[in-house]
C-alpha cells in the first residue's frame, strides 16, 4: 500500500477560512460536522450563507485561497442553491485540500427544506469561535439529510439525540411541521430513548412522507434545475489526463502516486491503459510486453483495419465511458494514449501509411491535459533496456517534439522524468492544479 499523497488542510487554514467567512459575508453558519473544528478536519465544511453572499462566494474563496497559498481548483453546482468547492495546495510530499460546501437555501430531492433568512437569524456562537445553527435547525438539517439518503447509522442516531436534548420543544415543533402526528411521535420517542431502530425500519416510508408534505418546486426553480443539469453536461467537472513518454520514463510508477495526490480534487478516479477498451481486444493486447519491437509489423491492409479499430474504440469509448465519468466529476487517467503510435509504430505493429495514422489522431477525442515525461536516453536505458540505446534516444527526442507540436498546443506539458519519483509527482500535480485553477476561474467568471 502506498502512502497517501493527499491530506486535509491544517487547523490554521481552517480557522482562517472561518474568519474569512465571518469577515466577508453578512452572516454564515456551519450546518454539520463541526464538533472537532477547527483542530481536526475530516471531510467537507458544510455551511449556509444568504443568497447575495452565495453569489459572491467564488470571489471570496478565490481571494482567500491566494491569501493562504492555495488554489481554487474546482466547483460543483450540485443543487441550484448549493456548490461544492475544492481548494488545493501542492507540497513536495503531499497535496493539501480544503472543501467548502456552501448553500443558501438548503435543498435536497428538488425540495427546499431550510431557508437562510430563518436559519441565520437563529444561529449561535460555538465555543470554538464559529457560527452554528440553533439546535432545532441543526436537528432538522441532519434528520432530513439522513432520511433522504436512506442511511441512519449509530453515529447518526447519537448526533440526533444530542441535538434533540439541546432544544426538545424546538425539535418537536420542527417535526410537527414536516411529518404527520404519528411519524413525528415515532421520531420523538426515538430521540428521547436513544433507540432509533424503529425510525431506521420505517425510513423508506418516512422519506416518502417528507417528500409528499414538502412544497414542490416552482416552474422557475424547475427551469433553473434543468439549466444546472445542462451546464453539468456541457462543462463536465472531471478531468481527462494522458501520461505519455518513452520506455523507462516512469509512467507506471507515476500513475498510482498521481491518482493518490489528486484524488481529493474529484469525486472518484478512473484508470485506463492506452485506450477506453469499450471494444474488446485480445488477451495478448492487454499483457505486459517485455519485447515491444520483437514482432514484425502488420501489412498495410491489416494495419489499416487495426487503426480503424483503435479509432472506433477511442471515439465510442469516450462517448460511452469517458464522458459520463467526466460528468460525474471523475479524474480519468490514461497510461499511454493513441499518440504513442505516432512515435513508436513498431510497438503497435503498425505498417500502414503514416499520413493515415496522423489523420486518425486528428479525429479522436483529446485529453484535457497530456503530461509528456522527458528524460535523457542514458537515464531511460538505466531504468529499462527493452529497446536499444539508439531507440531510447530517438523516442525521447520524438516525445519532446510531440509535446511542443501544434497538434498538442495548449494541452501538452513537458515534465522532467529524470528526477526522483517524489519530485516527478510534485511537478505533475502542480501542472494539473494550475490547469484546474485556470479552468475554475473561467467557469466562475473570475477572469
Amino acid at each position: 500500500m502506498i502512502r497517501s499523497r493527499a491530506a486535509f488542510a491544517d487547523e490554521n487554514t481552517v480557522r482562517a477560512l472561518l474568519e474569512s467567512l465571518d469577515r466577508e459575508c453578512s452572516a454564515y453558519c456551519l450546518l454539520g460536522g463541526y464538533e472537532a473544528l477547527p483542530a481536526a478536519l475530516r471531510s467537507d465544511i458544510d455551511f449556509m450563507v444568504g443568497r447575495e453572499d452565495f453569489k459572491r462566494l467564488p470571489r471570496i474563496l478565490s481571494s482567500f485561497a491566494r491569501e493562504v497559498g492555495f488554489r481554487l481548483v474546482r466547483s460543483i453546482e450540485h443543487e441550484t442553491t448549493a456548490c461544492s468547492y475544492a481548494l488545493a495546495r501542492s507540497r513536495p510530499d503531499q497535496v493539501l485540500f480544503l472543501h467548502p460546501d456552501a448553500c443558501s437555501d438548503y435543498r435536497r430531492a428538488n425540495r427546499t427544506w431550510l431557508r437562510p433568512e430563518a436559519v441565520l437569524a437563529r444561529r449561535r456562537r460555538h465555543t470554538n469561535g464559529f457560527w452554528i445553527p440553533a439546535a432545532a435547525d441543526a436537528f432538522v438539517y441532519y434528520l432530513i439529510k439522513r432520511i433522504e439518503k436512506l442511511s441512519l447509522e449509530e453515529q447518526h442516531a447519537q448526533q440526533l439525540t444530542r441535538l434533540f436534548f439541546e432544544d426538545e420543544q424546538g425539535c418537536a415543533e420542527a417535526l410537527a411541521q414536516r411529518l404527520t402526528a404519528a411519524s413525528a411521535q415515532l421520531v420523538l420517542q426515538a430521540a428521547r430513548s436513544g433507540d432509533w431502530r424503529p425510525v431506521g425500519e420505517t425510513i423508506h416510508e418516512l422519506r416518502k412522507e417528507l417528500l409528499a408534505r414538502a412544497s414542490t418546486d416552482s416552474l422557475r426553480t424547475k427551469l433553473e434545475e434543468w439549466m444546472r443539469l445542462i451546464r453539468r453536461a456541457l462543462q463536465p467537472t472531471g478531468l481527462c489526463v494522458a501520461i505519455l513518454g518513452p520506455d523507462g520514463s516512469g509512467k507506471s510508477s507515476l500513475v498510482e502516486q498521481y491518482l493518490s495526490a489528486l484524488g481529493q480534487a474529484f469525486r472518484q478516479n478512473a484508470y485506463f491503459h492506452l485506450r477506453p477498451r469499450l471494444l474488446r481486444g485480445s488477451a495478448a493486447g492487454q499483457a505486459i510486453n517485455t519485447d515491444p519491437h520483437g514482432q514484425k509489423p502488420r501489412g498495410a491492409l491489416a494495419s489499416t483495419a487495426k487503426l480503424l479499430y483503435l479509432w472506433a474504440d477511442y471515439l465510442l469509448g469516450y462517448c460511452l465511458r469517458v464522458r459520463p465519468l467526466l460528468m460525474r466529476s471523475t479524474l480519468v487517467v490514461f497510461d499511454r494514449y493513441y499518440h504513442d503510435l505516432l512515435i513508436d509504430a513498431r510497438r503497435f505493429r503498425y505498417g500502414g501509411p503514416r499520413w493515415l495514422a496522423r489523420l486518425a489522431a486528428a479525429l479522436i477525442p483529446m485529453p484535457d491535459l497530456i503530461l509528456v515525461l522527458d528524460a535523457p536516453g542514458a537515464v531511460l536505458q538505466a531504468r529499462k533496456q527493452e529497446v536499444s540505446a539508439e531507440e531510447s534516444a530517438r523516442q525521447a527526442e520524438a516525445y519532446r517534439a510531440l509535446a511542443n507540436s501544434a497538434v498538442l498546443r495548449g494541452r501538452a506539458v513537458l515534465v522532467d522524468a529524470s528526477r526522483p519519483l517524489d519530485e516527478l509527482v510534485y511537478q505533475c500535480a502542480n501542472q494539473t492544479l494550475a490547469l484546474l485553477e485556470k479552468r475554475a476561474a473561467k467557469r466562475l467568471h473570475l477572469i
